[in-house]
């Protein structure tokens, strides 16, 4: 396998947030190999700046020297002119130039006219300012969508075939992708977060995704996408997490385990146990990712056609499979948003001897009303809407019984599967 290279030109952030560390990270995520070549150390933190010292020319071009032969750049920090003009003498291939001319906590992160910038960007494919970035390298207002096509365009003019304007700055959040005079606007949501080097970390996925040989604007569409679920997933972070998809997918396959067990587990339950919790509607178990990584209910686990009582128990007709609960899924996405914890929720049949025994064993049980429900409203999310607004909390157990063509029903909602086994045994007196 041919493996594609990257040089990752730029600066080294000790906060781990951006910089070529970060690079390094971003790339491998993508797939790629990554090649740092240290421009300067800086001393900053996500929040403050204090300092940075240029790489000396003699030590920039040993680092050039190693690198030579690939043909794959992403420049972020320059620091000053003198590097900018010796970069000129290496690059060669397709170039993407991160233009960072200020760190996100304050301070200059390039010393210098920006007209010797401007020959770097004339031998770069691609140039993936900010709104602000932008202003400073065409002398143009860069403040709505429009403004930044025209900017984008102005940039084009100056070498870059691909240019990428994020849309951080500008009035609506929005990124804009001009390719050979092919304009494309991915609009978004803003979110405020504390993260810095978003930018830079887009510019690396950009050249990854490029180096890897995708298409000039499937490369744009992918990078943006890359960076943005990257915020999602990680919120409560100090930096955007590169590597969210695999630990995304590490948490998918240890779930699936887990839950298949558990199933096997209500399947090997003997028939006469198995019928005191089995509804006439069929059982389903949702099990999702933890609170942070949801995205709907396809991040949650269920049963497809539910379980169902046969002679020999409950069974299964299919494997577990993302987004197969329903009901299920949408009661326990909705509790989630009261307590963040909760991972698991089940549906089991209703008998005043199983309220009375999870009651008896402690557990906060509450009644729901099912004549009250508002119409229009949908019924799942509204049962745990009502019980949080009627207790001030979750509760582990919310029943009601029944109403014109509901049937009655028991359901469970724990932290994770061994909590909801705990349940069921106290159910089931095993």
């Amino acid at each position: 396998m041919n493996v594609k290279k990257v040089a990752a030109v730029g600066g080294l952030d000790p906060s781990g947030g951006a910089g070529i560390e970060m690079d390094v990270k971003v790339g491998s995520a993508v797939g790629v190999h990554v090649h740092p070549v240290a421009t300067a150390i800086t001393y900053q933190t996500p929040t403050e700046f204090y300092g940075s010292k240029c790489t000396d020319i003699e030590v920039l071009e040993g680092q050039l020297k190693a690198v030579k032969g690939v043909r794959n750049w992403k420049l972020g920090m320059l620091c000053n002119e003198r590097i900018a003009e010796t970069l000129l003498k290496y690059l060669e291939g397709v170039v993407v130039v991160d233009p960072v001319l200020k760190a996100t906590a304050g301070g200059t992160l390039y010393e210098g006219s920006l007209e010797t910038y401007k020959k770097i960007l004339s031998v770069s494919f691609a140039v993936t300012p900010n709104a602000l970035e932008a202003e400073a390298l065409t002398g143009l207002r860069v403040r709505t969508v429009d403004d930044a096509i025209r900017a984008a365009e102005a940039l084009a003019e100056a070498g870059p075939k691909l240019v990428v304007i994020t849309g951080g700055h500008l009035e609506i959040f929005a990124d804009v992708i001009y390719y050979d005079g092919y304009v494309e606007v991915i609009r978004g949501t803003r979110k405020v977060t504390s993260f810095h080097g978003s930018g830079s970390f887009m510019a690396m996925a950009l050249a990854s995704y490029l180096a890897l040989g995708e298409a000039p604007v499937v490369a744009a569409r992918k990078a943006v996408g890359y960076t943005r679920v990257a915020h999602l997933f990680s919120q409560g972070k100090e930096a955007l997490d590169p590597l969210y998809q695999m630990r995304y997918d590490a948490v998918r396959h240890c779930m699936y385990e887990e839950y298949k067990y558990f199933i096997e587990w209500l399947e090997s339950l003997p028939f006469e146990k198995a019928k005191k919790i089995a509804p006439e509607v069929g059982i389903n178990v949702a099990y999702s990712v933890p609170k942070e990584l949801v995205r709907g209910k396809g991040s949650v686990l269920g049963v497809p056609g539910r379980l169902r009582l046969t002679p020999r128990g409950l069974r299964s007709c299919c494997n577990p499979w993302w987004g197969q609960a329903d009901h299920t899924a949408r009661l326990l996405l909705e509790a989630q948003k009261y307590n963040p914890k909760l991972r698991v929720a089940m549906n089991i049949r209703y008998s005043p001897e199983n309220v009375a025994a999870l009651s008896g064993a402690g557990y906060e049980v509450y009644e729901l009303k099912r004549e009250t429900e508002p119409p229009g409203e949908e019924s799942m999310r509204w049962a745990a809407k009502k019980a949080y607004s009627d207790l001030g909390k979750v509760p582990d157990v919310i029943y009601d019984k029944g109403f014109y063509g509901k049937e009655a029903m028991i359901r469970l909602l724990t932290e994770g599967l061994e909590e909801l086994k705990e349940m069921l045994r106290v159910v089931l007196q095993i």
